[in-house]
């Protein structure tokens, strides 16, 4: 059908011709897509205010036989607007746009990814703990599309896990002293929450308390495995990064 609508959440976009844009959203029903707003950078473009990052919409896109379809109109559903107010729910929010926009393929549709995103980021916007919120979602999803990193055992050799573990992003998982090659160190009480996180439905993990040496250590670990697949630095980590040394 030439012309669709779906539910959709702004990733990003960037300037095209003169007064145009190319958004990238991930939506319900047809999974990331990207799409041309004509006009928009004029001022009385009415569709401006929804194609900002973060913003939650519903959409009328028209799909002709070009691989970009043209945005039709758009609906805000959810603006976000504390999020945007917020240099560190803004910077973290982008990071989690950011996983989206790396580890998902085009066209490729996934509500339960959808519906992990949409929950993050009201959690983001309402709730101050954005440390957990992020390593909840970054699990959450690598679950989801695939990436779950193993846990139970040496990857390498099998054997129960004991003293000197580390974590080997290139395996996606857990090693002992059996492996020669270099790996992040994580203690056995860092590895018993992320398996808890994996495991425990929203609720519960938002009342979980994660002492401080684990967060350090998943903080270390999450970024540096997902940089692993998706072979390159993740832009938005060099902003929390120095956001996190400043304070």
């Amino acid at each position: 059908m030439p012309l669709f609508d779906t539910d959709a959440i702004v990733i990003r976009n960037y300037e095209f011709d003169e007064a145009d844009k190319i958004v990238s959203l991930f939506s319900k029903e047809k999974g990331k897509i990207k799409v041309v707003a004509k006009g928009v950078r004029k001022t009385k473009s009415t569709l401006a205010a929804g194609l900002q990052p973060f913003v939650y919409n519903n959409i009328l896109v028209y799909q002709g036989k070009s691989e970009l379809g043209k945005l039709s109109q758009c609906e805000i559903k959810e603006p976000f607007n504390k999020i945007r107010g917020d240099i560190y729910k803004m910077a973290y929010a982008s990071y989690i746009v950011e996983l989206i926009d790396e580890l998902t393929i085009d066209k490729e549709d996934n509500q339960l990814v959808f519906s992990l995103l949409l929950l993050t980021l009201r959690l983001v916007d309402r709730l101050d703990d954005l440390e957990l919120i992020t390593r909840v979602f970054e699990l959450k999803l690598l679950k989801l599309l695939g990436y779950e990193p193993y846990l139970d055992s040496c990857v390498e050799c099998g054997k129960e896990l004991g003293k000197n573990i580390r974590f080997d992003g290139e395996v996606g998982g857990t090693v002992c002293s059996c492996s020669a090659k270099w790996a992040k160190k994580i203690s056995l009480g860092t590895i018993k929450y992320m398996k808890q996180i994996l495991r425990l439905d929203y609720k519960k993990l938002l009342e979980m308390k994660i002492p401080q040496y684990a967060r350090d250590e998943l903080f270390d670990i999450m970024p540096y495995y997902i940089q692993y697949l998706i072979h390159k630095k993740l832009k938005s980590i060099s902003f929390i990064e120095s956001l996190k040394d400043m304070s």
